[in-house]
């Protein structure tokens, strides 16, 4: 613990969990020390964890005013047990989560504080965790502080983004079951928008294909990757990436997280704007087997994933907004946390709940892609030419009035 203090910046915090059946050990690590705390779990904790599990399952058009009241109290029983016993120790910090087992599997934004009138919340004015603290997370702190991360990039303008079309594309995944995938018309909007915002490159609709993401990916600083995924709980390492299909082989569409393990990326980012990216196998010792695992042993500091299926609107929605934030130079956490609160204020209250917004996490580095001074230069840059303009134009001036 005394390496990882002092690799902390002063402004951020890191929670390492350790659960069991009864009990959950809990780590708040600062720059000014460690505190270990402990919860005694109940049955009561693991109605509300289950609860929380099955968020993803939620059946938006009939939720009632009651649902309010129930999401808060479980919510809130959840917060009582795995942050408030470190909360002074974290208070106005950045927090690093480490979760351990089932912890994983839901965004620890959605946990709500103590509120003195919880008949009164409803799912955008609940206290939520996110309007407190940015947070990120890391599958361990060995991991979140590897060397092997530290390497040369690209420069911080390179961006590709893939938005495949799904025409008819139906079959059977490795774990034998059915699907049939059906074309994501704000993946595409999202992809286009990003590339817009950033420069770079986007491949949409025929152009999205495995064998040219396999060409481009080693060559682009941030990997924008809107689509249809198959995750395996079964067979981790066969949960899949659906890329366009190409004309000459109808398997060579799908990207299997083995592969992606021998893939060694230059990304400093990689955004996985797709359904479960984050989820799979719970492992003993280590951890969710998920499809964004694979990119992290492919060398990416920083990956964007979801944890349930995400609304294809409001993804695209909340991406968007996360990258404008990203080119204002924000930490990647502290620009996520943005794009969720502003879309929390602007949204219609039928809009908030936490199944639209909080299904984006992000794991691993969350340093600014844009540093201040490539800020400074972009806004010094129009300045710069129109000086040289106007000396061009004196000097042209000054040229004339002498040959007259």
């Amino acid at each position: 613990m005394a390496d990882v203090m002092k690799k902390l910046k002063e402004d951020e915090a890191l929670i390492e969990y350790g659960i069991t059946d009864s009990v959950v050990y809990i780590f708040g690590v600062t720059r000014e020390g460690v505190v270990l705390r402990k919860s005694v779990l109940d049955s009561l904790f693991w109605m509300s964890m289950d609860y929380m599990l099955n968020l993803k399952n939620v059946d938006i058009s009939t939720l009632s005013t009651k649902e309010f009241k129930t999401f808060y109290d479980h919510s809130n029983r959840l917060w009582s047990a795995l942050l408030e016993p470190v909360y002074e120790h974290v208070l106005s910090k950045r927090l690093i989560i480490i979760p351990d087992g089932v912890l994983g599997y839901f965004p620890f934004e959605i946990l709500t504080k103590n509120s003195k009138d919880p008949e009164k919340l409803d799912f955008k004015t609940m206290p939520y965790l996110l309007k407190e603290f940015p947070v990120s997370y890391s599958y361990s702190s060995t991991l979140k502080y590897n060397p092997y991360f530290i390497k040369d990039r690209k420069s911080n303008d390179e961006l590709i983004a893939f938005a495949p079309e799904y025409e008819k594309i139906t079959g059977t995944d490795s774990s034998l079951r059915d699907f049939h995938l059906v074309n994501l018309p704000n993946a595409e909007q999202e992809a286009v928008r990003v590339k817009d915002m950033w420069g770079g490159k986007v491949l949409i609709k025929e152009r999205a294909t495995k064998s040219n993401f396999l060409k481009n990916a080693k060559k682009f600083n941030v990997l924008h990757l809107a689509m249809h995924t198959l995750i395996n709980d079964t067979l981790p390492m066969y949960s899949k990436l659906v890329f366009s299909r190409s004309a000459s082989d109808t398997a060579s569409n799908m990207l299997n997280t083995y592969e992606v393990y021998d893939l060694d990326l230059n990304a400093a980012m990689v955004t996985l704007s797709a359904c479960n990216t984050g989820t799979g196998m719970l492992r003993t010792g280590e951890g969710i087997m998920s499809l964004a695992r694979g990119f992290i042993y492919a060398g990416v500091p920083t990956i964007v994933m979801t944890l349930w299926e995400v609304q294809d609107r409001s993804g695209s929605d909340l991406m968007i907004e996360y990258y404008r934030y990203l080119l204002d130079g924000d930490p990647k956490d502290i620009a996520l946390q943005k794009a969720k609160l502003r879309m929390l204020e602007e949204s219609p209250t039928a809009k908030t709940h936490p199944f639209y917004w909080s299904a984006y996490i992000i794991t691993g580095d969350t340093q600014p892609l844009i540093s201040e001074a490539g800020i400074e230069t972009w806004y010094a840059f129009p300045v710069v030419v129109l000086i040289i303009l106007l000396v061009v134009l004196f000097l042209r001036e000054k040229r004339s009035g002498n040959t007259n």
